[in-house]
């Protein structure tokens, strides 16, 4: 078990490799079998290939993760942490039109998505990654030309 402390800095860890684009540092924060749903109730995965192809996207997608004060679970495994999530409209934003949760831009290479969500870590003993789920619902999805 980690302790809290770094419990949260792997929250902040982990959005900041993402906004950076730094796919392997990010991986390498995860384990081998790792479990993920994003958001919750779209589908479980798992994997680490599963997962790289997920971030690969938003990574092309430009995307700028500012994260929150984080929260440590006092189950000594869980941390969570407020983001909000600035991207291009594409390659995702389609996805998110065709299921209802986005109106579609009138100009699609301008657009950024704009995303509010509660990430949450699971961490196994030796600290890496093991689950992470992020809850968001469709009014926390906001698309600016």
């Amino acid at each position: 078990m980690i302790d809290e402390i770094a419990r949260k800095k792997i929250v902040v860890e982990h959005s900041r490799l993402l906004s950076v684009g730094d796919l392997d540092g990010l991986m390498a924060m995860y384990a081998e079998n790792v479990t993920f749903e994003d958001p919750v109730g779209s589908g479980r995965r798992r994997g680490r290939d599963a997962l790289r192809e997920h971030f690969a996207r938003s990574v092309e997608a430009g995307i700028d993760e500012t994260t929150g004060q984080p929260v440590a679970g006092q189950d000594g495994l869980h941390a969570l942490a407020p983001v909000v999530s600035v991207m291009d409209y594409l390659p995702k934003g389609p996805e998110f039109v065709e299921r209802g949760w986005l109106d579609p831009p009138s100009a699609t290479d301008e657009a950024r998505l704009t995303c509010a969500y509660v990430l949450v870590l699971r961490t196994g003993v030796g600290g890496l990654i093991e689950d992470l789920r992020a809850f968001w619902g469709r009014s926390d999805l906001t698309l600016t030309p």
